[in-house]
């Protein structure tokens, strides 16, 4: 692997392979090889400015080292992956698939009033099978669509809904663009970011929160009721972030552009580097990566779901109040992923178009 400063994202990479190899089918695999983006060691604090639509501006103490890695096909694994240990599972077959196909992806309330409660629902219904404490909420709050052909999904259609509060004095609200597949070694929140997050969402919406034009038009003043968050916040409540990855692409598997998780179980607190994400009212964290070092006792352990369908989603989970690297305890915390390019992928393989909703849920007392 070779380092490399960089006021930008880094381009992904793909590895070279034989034709024989290349032949293989990757969802027959047992692995692939693919480049990861991860941060060198010697990387401190990094940070950029992110506008309203999502655009980021340069990047500011950012080291990239690309690696070589091999990434284990999780279909084929011996023992089932699963959100609690080890930060991912696959969530096989989702209920309501009519309404699901119906729902226009790019159209900011149809995600918002459709789409949001089947995530709810499958967050829920798995957390319930992996835990015994009742759990209080589970409520989806934001999403991204992503796509490596952004033509070939259209431009995003923001809210109509009408806002009960507006005088007039209200800002139009962004609209938030179709992102890239982020090819970079990442987990989504921070031991700051997380609980930051959290008391975010019991407090009235910013203007770049998906929900703000329902929840004023509802007279609402915040998503979560600000008692169960102090709660939370206070230890008294687990709580934990979720994301519910989709592809939506009606008619074809995903070929490339596969999204890949570490293994929770395998990666070390001293591999993980804050990112600062400056938006226009307030500062958020992301965890950048660095490999494994030789002399560490667990090596990262990459996994994905080759030929994912629209009718499966990948739930990742970003923050985890009673997690390992949150308390101390064997449960995860998080998943660090990335997309990664695979070097199996046929030639005219249709973009990788996806959704993600993050999703926050508490649980009772304990």
């Amino acid at each position: 692997s070779t380092t490399s400063s960089s006021t930008s994202w880094p381009q992904m990479e793909r590895p070279s392979i034989t034709a024989d190899d290349h032949q293989s089918s990757s969802s027959l695999s047992l692995s692939v090889p693919a480049i990861m983006n991860y941060v060198s060691a010697e990387t401190t604090e990094m940070s950029t400015r992110r506008d309203l639509g999502g655009g980021d501006s340069t990047f500011v103490g950012v080291s990239w080292e690309p690696k070589q890695v091999n990434v284990h096909n999780a279909r084929l694994s011996a023992t089932e992956m699963n959100l609690e240990m080890n930060g991912f599972q696959l969530h096989r077959r989702t209920q309501n698939m009519g309404t699901v196909r119906e729902i226009d992806f790019c159209h900011q309330d149809d995600v918002v009033d459709t789409y949001y409660p089947i995530c709810e629902e499958v967050v829920t219904n798995a957390l319930k099978a992996s835990t015994s404490t009742p759990i209080t909420c589970v409520c989806a709050f934001d999403h991204n669509v992503r796509s490596n052909d952004h033509s070939s999904v259209g431009e995003i259609k923001a809210s109509k809904q009408i806002m009960a509060n507006n005088v007039g004095t209200e800002p139009e609200p962004p609209v938030p663009q179709v992102q890239n597949p982020a090819g970079i070694v990442h987990a989504d929140y921070t031991s700051v970011s997380g609980p930051r997050r959290l008391g975010d969402l019991a407090k009235q919406p910013k203007l770049n929160d998906v929900l703000r034009p329902k929840l004023l038009s509802q007279n609402r003043s915040s998503l979560l009721d600000p008692n169960i968050v102090q709660e939370a916040l206070d230890g008294k409540r687990r709580y934990a972030f979720v994301n519910v990855w989709r592809s939506i692409d009606q008619d074809n598997p995903v070929k490339d552009n596969h999204l890949a998780c570490i293994d929770s179980q395998t990666v070390c607190k001293d591999e993980l580097r804050v990112f600062k994400i400056h938006y226009t009212d307030r500062v958020g964290e992301n965890y950048f990566a660095c490999p494994s070092p030789p002399s560490n006792d667990k090596q990262h352990s990459w996994c994905y779901y080759p030929d994912m369908t629209m009718e499966e989603a990948l739930l990742i989970k970003q923050w985890d109040s009673r997690g390992d690297i949150a308390d101390g305890s064997e449960r995860s915390t998080f998943a660090i992923h990335s997309a990664f390019l695979d070097p199996t992928a046929p030639k005219n393989a249709p973009p990788r178009t996806s959704i993600e909703v993050r999703c926050i849920v508490i649980w009772d007392k304990e």
